[in-house]
């Protein structure tokens, strides 16, 4: 199998720092003591906008050069972000219009962070200003490594300035309110609107399904994608201060969370690199799991890890998200193996007042050393001594990809099928991780992404599937590619109604099938079967489609019982040089393996390693995408094993591996395969 690759610089492994908080005096300890751990990048500023601006346009950055030089004669580099994600009260009490309304339609107060509007444009105006200033003193420093925006950025605002904004995109991208009446299809309840300023900006929560909305679906996808786009604006106006006076810095931001309301994909388009904030625990690492097989599918370079907690975190009750300075190396390793070259922990110093001072850290108020110590230098040391290995040889892109995307996260949540569809998890649970599991190696790709690369796709519960890229999709499949459609993917236009004149809005052609039938089965799943012409069986769940096959489409499956009795439930259809297989419902993890297994039997892909279900195994590739090493990492507590086709030197143990490779509790694996 052949691999696309990537590449960056060097591993980068340190924290989060936060000298304005402390007095001058404490400094020098403190980054003798990151260089005693090995830290190499600290990451800096992006709360201490009233440290610089003490007052409206009255600035000071000589203390911040002189954090900058300290760190610079140790050897350690800085990353630095942006401050809006906090402005300070001289801003908010004198321009109030800045602060965010929340859905309840409340104005924010100042003491929080993220308590502004994003669409406001005198904070935009501000935040240019600050960033500005910020690159004018700071950029040229040679401890200068990167620049973060912001930072978790989330929410949506409902204030007076956003609604007359709302209203104005509404007008731009319609052109007529004639236009949105019928686009949307508003004669129903007689929604129809004579003006834009009639349309309401609906306090919306997308993403949840727990409290279904009333309001009209289209309108409430517009109101997210609208939102997002003023996200978009807001990260790339800061973006380009930096790239104009700093074009030889990298540009990032932090994601949070996997798929939701944040349309992530589209705000790193304008960055340099993608990045994450992560704090699943050990128990729950699959969390993980997925976002980092989606942030690895983002950028050509490899992503990078902005936050994780040092051992446990708090901010609010505490929980361990590590259990143990084990789980700590594995959750570090695991970044490293999928696809990342950056690892900084949250936080280097505990807060002493303020919000999330129970958090965990790499050393107290009074600087002493809080549990990890070893660990971390451990670590260090490794990433230093194998991170050549890991750079020329990077982890491996597909050849699975799985697609999905936030705008059928919103869909779903707007007008959820059932009240246990939740899409995000649905995609976790049912299709990436069985994949995991059974060590196929994927990818998880927005709908814009590059297709070319990927000998097998997955597209499931893509209600919303846009048109390019279904015609992507169609192009990609004739010149060979295999494709696993359904459930309920294609069935929504783009502004979220349904097609007339067709179910799928053509991709019938592609699939070998008109829909015969829509039907549910809640409450009487386990009366009605999935039956497959092989003898296996399974209860269809959520959402039930059959179809009528053309000529030529094979039936691989049939409904027994209930509204589809008798029809074809999944088929499969050859379309061009490639295969499409089309399933009508969520099928259990042994049914649907075994349509993946199928498919990528055609396509010559082979799992890499076979037995230790709760193993992570990630293949390892050279310029030329010929595999070269295996990541493997015991993500359990208890003693595993797997089987794989491939012989290595382990570069962390020096033990030579191959056939049946033992691993111990939380125990990782770097094997080194030329």
């Amino acid at each position: 199998m052949k691999y696309d690759l990537s590449q960056d610089s060097r591993i980068e492994y340190g924290v989060s720092w936060y000298p304005e908080l402390w007095p001058e005096a404490s400094w020098e300890e403190d980054v003798a003591k990151m260089a005693e751990v090995g830290f190499t990048l600290v990451r800096l500023f992006e709360f201490a906008w009233k440290r610089f601006e003490a007052s409206e346009g009255s600035y000071d950055f000589s203390w911040a050069r002189k954090i900058l030089d300290l760190l610079h004669a140790q050897g350690i580099q800085a990353m630095i972000g942006t401050p809006t994600a906090a402005p300070p009260a001289w801003l908010t009490s004198a321009y109030p219009e800045v602060l965010g309304t929340n859905r309840h339609l409340k104005q924010k107060t100042h003491g929080t962070r993220k308590h502004y509007n994003p669409h406001s444009l005198r904070y935009r105006e501000f935040s240019v200003k600050i960033v500005s200033r910020m690159v004018e003193e700071l950029g040229d420093h040679p401890a200068v490594h990167s620049w973060q925006i912001d930072n978790e950025m989330s929410g949506f605002d409902y204030g007076p300035e956003t609604v007359t904004h709302f209203h104005q995109w509404l007008e731009k991208r319609y052109g007529t309110v004639e236009a949105m009446n019928e686009t949307w299809g508003l004669n129903f309840w007689s929604q129809a609107y004579d003006r834009f300023d009639q349309v309401p900006l609906v306090t919306s929560d997308v993403g949840s399904i727990e409290q279904p909305e009333r309001h009209h679906p289209s309108l409430i996808m517009a109101i997210a994608t609208f939102q997002n786009e003023a996200w978009t604006r807001f990260i790339d106006e800061q973006a380009a201060v930096i790239r104009t006076a700093c074009p030889q810095h990298p540009i990032t931001t932090n994601m949070t969370g996997f798929l939701g309301a944040m349309d992530w994909s589209r705000h790193f388009r304008g960055l340099d690199r993608a990045g994450a904030s992560m704090y699943a625990d050990l128990a729950h690492y699959d969390y993980t799991f997925n976002r980092m097989d989606r942030i690895r599918a983002e950028k050509e370079a490899p992503f990078w890890m902005l936050e994780t907690a040092p051992n446990w975190s708090g901010g609010g009750p505490i929980w361990n998200i590590h259990h143990e300075e084990r789980g700590i190396r594995a959750f570090s390793w695991l970044t490293m193996i999928m696809g990342g070259s950056m690892l900084l922990y949250w936080q280097w110093r505990s807060h002493w007042a303020g919000q999330e001072m129970q958090h965990g850290t790499c050393v107290g108020q009074n600087g002493q050393w809080m549990p990890g110590k070893s660990t971390w230098q451990q670590l260090a040391r490794e990433f230093k001594e194998h991170g050549e290995f890991l750079l020329q040889n990077p982890c491996a892109k597909g050849p699975i990809g799985i697609l999905a995307d936030s705008e059928n996260v919103w869909l779903n949540s707007i007008d959820p099928i059932d009240p246990k569809n939740r899409y995000a998890d649905r995609l976790r649970d049912e299709i990436q991780l069985p994949l995991l599991k059974q060590h196929y190696h994927r990818d998880i790709l927005h709908p814009d992404a590059d297709l070319s690369r990927y000998q097998l796709l997955i597209v499931p519960w893509m209600s919303r599937l846009p048109e390019d890229c279904k015609q992507r999709l169609e192009a990609w499949v004739k010149q060979g590619g295999r494709l696993l459609l359904g459930p309920h993917s294609g069935v929504r236009t783009e502004e979220m109604t349904l097609w007339i004149g067709s179910e799928y809005g053509g991709l019938e052609s592609m699939i070998g099938a008109k829909q015969a039938l829509r039907f549910t089965p809640h409450w009487v799943e386990d009366t009605q079967e999935v039956l497959f012409t092989d003898a296996s069986r399974c209860h269809p769940r959520f959402w039930c489609e059959a179809f009528d096959p053309e000529e030529g489409t094979e039936v691989l499956a049939h409904y027994r019982g209930g509204y589809g009795e008798g029809l074809p439930a999944v088929i499969s259809h050859a379309y061009g040089e490639g295969r499409v297989i089309t399933v009508g419902t969520s099928l259990d993890e042994t049914c649907y393996l075994n349509l993946v297994s199928a498919l990528a039997d055609e396509c010559d892909i082979q799992p890499l390693a076979s037995g230790g279900d709760q193993v992570l195994v990630v293949p390892r590739v050279n310029a030329e995408g010929d595999l070269t090493g295996l990541g493997i990492v015991n993500t359990r507590k208890e003693a595993q094993h797997i089987e794989i086709p491939f012989s290595g030197t382990d570069l962390l143990s020096g033990e030579t591996c191959s056939g049946k490779v033992e691993l111990e509790p939380l125990q990782v694996r770097l094997l080194d395969c030329r």
